[in-house]
């Protein structure tokens, strides 16, 4: 349904008026004339200079708008490689202290069983890299013999979670972090080796605790960089360490939040870097609730059971990324601000100057293109009524012939609204009315126009058209309210053939590119017209050769279905039913001793025994029943959705309907008795058109050999070839 919106139409330019002369426009800007002239333009002056000033500002902000997201996007980039950066060294870091503890493992000075050597060696390992908190030897049986702290030396840890582990390992193996005794109660990954001697018996293990803030210093290091090289100290940077389940390992604050999981929190962070080995988001930091862009990378951990991984996050505030931009845009703007104010004054003066030309141009152009158009239009026209004939004349259906014909003359008129009453007899009601474009306003408005009597009663005229303009003044002329209908056009033509009215097309509101136009065409009418008889022609057409296809179904005595028609009835009833699931009845009625009747009283008297028969059948039958006459005393009627239950009753009201009323004839009251044979078929056992047949003309055999006026049901095809085998013995 169209949004009824009136739009105002252009008034054309008066025919015969004079074309203006052109002339060259001089534009003074002394200081005598410029303030006249700025005063007699001022809202035109204000104007163009308000939607020049809007355009820069949009121009503005849209490149604001850009470099902002180029400079997060940078920003971004820049993150994500100083955090792969970061990863690679932790990577390298963790590496080295593995082949630190895996070497000494296979060193001679941790078999040869000296304490003192041992715990030199493994102080001065300390010494040279700090990240180790503690490094310790044991024995077979767990009690440490070495240390780099002499308290935990003689301690027994054959208990411990990594002793444990080194005595079923062949190899170094790192653990994931945790907080332990020999870690001083912060956070450390341990890094583990058996030691075994050269048949292979296990002679003891090494664990080194490997602070996990001394890796720290590896990012805080990075985000001095950043903040040497892309932003300033006051930016806000900060970074975190978490595990593969997005706990918090270690952050730029040392809190060690090691309960709150990024995950668990629903930050979109925590749950791509999950997916992603590396990349970049915007989102809110939680504590400050500001925009952030975080940046991450992934740190696999290969020498650990199972891979750990863990994942580092920079994150830096939106407007410390923003800061430099937004201070330059500030400038750029009262920069722009005061170019653009002379430049303004400049292009308001060649406007004007350049203005009196376009517009002696245009009306040149708009001549000629009002010619072009004419002859375009009537070529396009011509071109739709060939081919609505040919389109007409291969038409098949009513429906969508009319419908051809109702878009065709609505799309090459241009009219907004358009219905079409159809009428189906010569009562001058309508049986149909198609609609587009339309509103239900409209559509009562169009069916109840209070035109004059005359004007109203031409459209059923063969060849007429009404045409009106100006239809807010005709409501007025008729007392009516100004908005009585959304019409401001209106066409209407009748559609006839030969004397044949077939109904009415109108078409109102014709569309123009400026607007709505206050009257159809001569050449819309013309069309329409065309059209319309083109139309007619095809609907007559296709009446004529639907008439011709009933008849040629019916029988020419009775009307009803023929011999072949009722056959391809029963064949698409039975396949309906197959699909539908539902049983389908066959009945033959033959009337008792007909022959006596043509025999007795002459054939016509029997024509009318046949024709009251049919009516009476017709009558008794549901609508959706299918009767046809397939021989000349004999009648075939399927029956839809019946089941054996009801089948009697059903044929007992068809043979009722014959045998219990005498046939009023030329003769005189003659009383005609049938017999109905019947059965059903099932969709759970499908039968064939012609088994059915057999079964129900077998039925009718078995009523006329026990005196006729009666019916007989065979419910399954086996009683028939019972009956038969019992014939041939």
């Amino acid at each position: 349904m169209e949004n009824q919106t009136h739009i105002a139409a252009t008034p054309e330019p008066a025919r015969g008026s004079p074309a203006p002369v052109s002339t060259a426009v001089r534009v003074s800007f002394t200081t005598n004339q410029f303030p006249a002239w700025m005063n007699r333009h001022q809202t035109w002056l204000v104007s163009m200079v308000s939607i020049i000033a809007l355009l820069a500002l949009l121009c503005l902000g849209w490149t604001a708008r850009t470099v902002q997201d180029r400079l997060v996007q940078s920003a971004g980039h820049s993150l994500v490689q100083a955090a792969t950066d970061a990863a690679s060294k932790f990577d390298m870091m963790i590496l080295e202290r593995y082949r630190d503890i895996q070497l000494l493992s296979t060193a001679p000075i941790t078999h040869g069983q000296n304490p003192e050597m041992l715990t030199k060696y493994l102080r001065e390992l300390v010494q040279a890299h700090p990240a180790y908190r503690w490094i310790g030897v044991t024995d077979s049986r767990g009690r440490i013999i070495a240390a780099t702290n002499m308290s935990t030396t003689s301690l027994d840890r054959s208990q411990s979670h990594w002793f444990q582990l080194a005595r079923t390992i062949t190899g170094a193996r790192i653990l994931d972090v945790q907080v332990s005794d020999e870690s001083g109660g912060t956070s450390a990954i341990t890094v583990i080796a058996p030691l075994h001697g050269p048949d292979g018996q296990f002679l003891g293990a090494i664990a080194a605790v490997v602070g996990i803030p001394s890796l720290m210093q590896i990012l805080d290091d990075t985000m001095q960089v950043l903040k040497n090289i892309e932003w300033t100290e006051e930016s806000h940077i900060e970074y975190q360490l978490l595990n593969e389940n997005g706990d918090l390992i270690a952050d730029s604050a040392l809190r060690q939040d090691g309960s709150l999981s990024s995950k668990q929190l629903g930050l979109p962070s925590g749950i791509l870097m999950g997916i992603n080995a590396r990349g970049f988001l915007e989102e809110t930091h939680l504590r400050r609730g500001a925009s952030v862009i975080t940046a991450y990378a992934q740190v696999t951990i290969a020498h650990a059971d199972p891979t750990l991984r863990w994942n580092i996050l920079i994150r830096v505030d939106r407007d410390s990324i923003l800061a430099p931009i937004r201070s330059f845009l500030v400038k750029l703007s009262f920069v722009t601000v005061l170019i653009i104010l002379p430049l303004l004054g400049l292009v308001v003066g060649m406007i004007k100057a350049l203005h009196g030309e376009w517009g002696t141009a245009k009306r040149e152009f708009e001549r000629a293109t009002d010619a072009e158009a004419a002859l375009t239009k009537r070529t396009e026209a011509l071109h739709t009524l060939v081919l609505a004939a040919q389109t007409f004349s291969a038409q098949q259906n009513l429906d969508g012939l009319l419908r051809q014909f109702f878009l065709l003359a609505k799309e090459n008129t241009g009219a907004r609204y358009a219905a079409l009453e159809v009428y189906h007899d010569t009562s001058h009601n309508g049986t149909q009315f198609l609609t587009a474009g339309i509103d239900d306003a409209a559509a009562h408005a169009i069916r109840t126009l209070p035109l004059e009597q005359v004007a109203w009663e031409s459209l059923g005229q063969e060849g007429c058209a009404l045409r009106l303009a100006h239809l807010r003044e005709h409501w007025a002329a008729l007392g009516l309210p100004a908005d009585y209908a959304p019409m401001t056009s209106f066409l209407g033509v009748s559609i006839r053939c030969q004397g044949q009215f077939f109904g009415r097309l109108f078409l109102a509101n014709k569309l123009k590119p400026n607007g709505l136009a206050n009257d159809f065409s001569e050449l819309d009418e013309q069309v329409v017209l065309t059209l319309a008889a083109q139309a007619g022609t095809a609907i007559q057409n296709l009446q004529l050769l639907h008439e011709s296809k009933e008849q040629a179904r019916h029988d020419p005595l009775t009307e009803l279905l023929n011999h072949s028609a009722i056959l391809n009835a029963l064949t698409q009833e039975l396949s309906r039913a197959e699909r539908n699931r539902h049983p389908v009845a066959v009945l033959i009625a033959d009337l008792d001793h007909f022959k006596r009747v043509n025999d007795t009283y002459g054939h016509p008297v029997g024509d009318t025994v046949l024709r009251e028969t049919a009516q009476r059948l017709r009558e008794t039958a549901r609508s959706y029943d299918h009767v046809g006459r397939v021989g000349g005393e004999e009648f075939l009627i399927i029956v839809p959705n019946c089941d054996l239950r009801e089948l009697g009753e059903c044929a007992e009201r068809f043979r009722m309907a014959i045998s219990d009323m005498p046939f009023d004839t030329p003769s005189g009251p003659l009383t005609i008795t049938v017999s109905i044979g019947a059965t059903v078929g099932f969709p759970e056992q499908p039968l064939s058109a012609e088994l059915l047949r057999k079964m129900a003309d077998y039925a009718l055999y078995r009523v006329k050999s026990h005196g006729r006026n009666g019916i007989d049901i065979v419910p399954h095809p086996h009683i028939l070839v019972t009956e038969q085998m019992k014939k041939t013995g």
